[in-house]
C-alpha cells in the first residue's frame, strides 16, 4: 500500500524576496527576485506598495524580507 498517494500532503507556498531601503525617511520595498519583479510590473511601480504586498498574500505568496550583508 503506498500512503503518499492516499495522503494529500499540503503544497509548499511560493516565496517572493524583497528588500526593504529607508529612502528620505521612508520605508520602500523593492523587488529582488524574479516573481516580486513581474509584480511591479503589473503595479506599474519600481517598487511594492502595502496594498500590492497584502494582494500578493492573498493569492497565495509568502514574502521574505531579504536581510542586508555587512
Amino acid at each position: 500500500m503506498n500512503y503518499d498517494k492516499e495522503i494529500n500532503w499540503p503544497q509548499p507556498r511560493p516565496i517572493i524576496i524583497v528588500k526593504v531601503k529607508d529612502v528620505y525617511g521612508n520605508r520602500l520595498v523593492y523587488p529582488v527576485c524574479d516573481n516580486a519583479q513581474h509584480f511591479a510590473s503589473i503595479a506599474g511601480t519600481k517598487t511594492l506598495s502595502t496594498v500590492v504586498l497584502k494582494t500578493i498574500e492573498a493569492m497565495g505568496y509568502d514574502i521574505e524580507i531579504e536581510q542586508e550583508k555587512l
